[in-house]
């Protein structure tokens, strides 16, 4: 069986590339021997099977979801953008999460606040300093 390869940015870890990385692989059949290297290196991420938030290429059907690009990677319908964990979540949450209903109270709960913070937008206030 062949070794998938997951690539991310090298540098600081964000929460949107931790939570993109994990739900590829929750996605993955559970035997899937796989990698995650971080780098940005044009090169290893044009060998990789899975790139999230690195090489600036939206493209599901290739696997690829970042949003980095100058168009960015899309706009929910309630005007948060997508940041890497959403692009992926929006591909493969129904599948890891099991069913519709729990995909998209994950999406509410979790991947759409990391998604607002990644791109700057602020959804809830701090009730401690």
């Amino acid at each position: 069986m062949k070794e998938v390869t997951i690539v991310t940015h090298n540098g600081g870890f964000h929460a949107d590339d931790v939570f993109a990385v994990v739900t590829v692989i929750l996605f993955l059949p559970k035997d899937t021997k796989y990698s995650v290297v971080r780098t940005r290196d044009m090169e290893a991420i044009s060998r990789a099977d899975y790139v999230v938030d690195v090489g600036r290429v939206y493209d599901p059907s290739e696997r690829r979801f970042d949003h980095h690009q100058e168009a960015g990677g899309g706009v929910r319908e309630n005007g948060i953008p997508y940041a890497s964990f959403g692009l992926v979540w929006k591909e493969f949450g129904t599948q890891v999460a099991g069913n519709e209903k729990l995909a998209r109270i994950i999406e509410e709960k979790l991947v759409l606040p990391i998604d607002a913070a990644d791109n700057g937008v602020t959804v809830y206030s701090p009730v401690f300093e």
